[in-house]
């Protein structure tokens, strides 16, 4: 019979980990960046806030992002874990969490913090300052007569800053694509491991040589 439940391997890590990064993440970056502006407001005005609009955005975007990473990379090794892992699967996620807690220290649990916040920091500044700034142009756009535009408009956006985010990463994934896909990644003992296999410089250096 087809199981199901095969897709299902470290779920549980999977959604706590999403739910905790997206709670710091967007609501993390909301409250720093309405604090940077009170801020700027507080130091010189309107014209202040305005000039640093923009800067304090993907401040408040990468500290967010990085308070999210910071919470999601033990779960996300977690969940590699039992993925790639029979007897982690077999123990489940409580249990794993605890063995590798105990057998590796916790700084095993953090081994993929540089390579997922190497990926996930610009992808989320150029994704919530790219829609931030387009929302606002389009909502200023859809009024009076087009007022009923403005469901496309903000479909529109949310496209727009996810291509913006896919495009602004896309050098990263395709350097932790390199990290997991080399020859010393073969011999290490999970995915979590592999993304650090070899250096991030050796691999830039790699890269930018082709």
């Amino acid at each position: 019979l087809f199981r199901l439940s095969v897709f299902l391997k470290g779920l549980p890590p999977t959604a706590v980990g999403y739910f905790l990064q997206g709670g710091a993440k967007f609501g993390g970056y909301e409250a720093l960046k309405q604090e940077s502006f009170a801020r700027l407001r507080a130091a010189g005005g309107e014209e202040l806030t305005r000039r640093c609009q923009l800067p304090a955005m993907l401040a408040s975007a990468a500290a967010a992002e990085m308070a999210a990473t910071v919470l999601l990379a033990p779960l996300e090794v977690l969940k590699l874990r039992m993925q790639t892992d029979a007897a982690a699967a077999a123990r489940g996620a409580a249990r794993t969490l605890l063995h590798i807690s105990r057998h590796e220290g916790l700084g095993a649990l953090y081994k993929g913090l540089a390579p997922i916040a190497m990926r996930q920091v610009p992808y989320t500044m150029s994704k919530l300052v790219v829609y931030d700034q387009v929302a606002r142009l389009a909502k200023s756009a859809c009024v009076g007569e087009r007022e009923h535009l403005r469901p496309c408009a903000i479909v529109l956006t949310g496209l727009v800053a996810g291509a913006a985010a896919a495009i602004v990463s896309h050098p990263a994934d395709l350097l932790l694509t390199r990290l997991c896909g080399s020859a010393t990644a073969s011999t290490a003992t999970s995915v979590a491991e592999c993304v650090i296999a070899d250096g991030v410089l050796e691999q830039a250096k790699y890269l930018m040589s082709l």
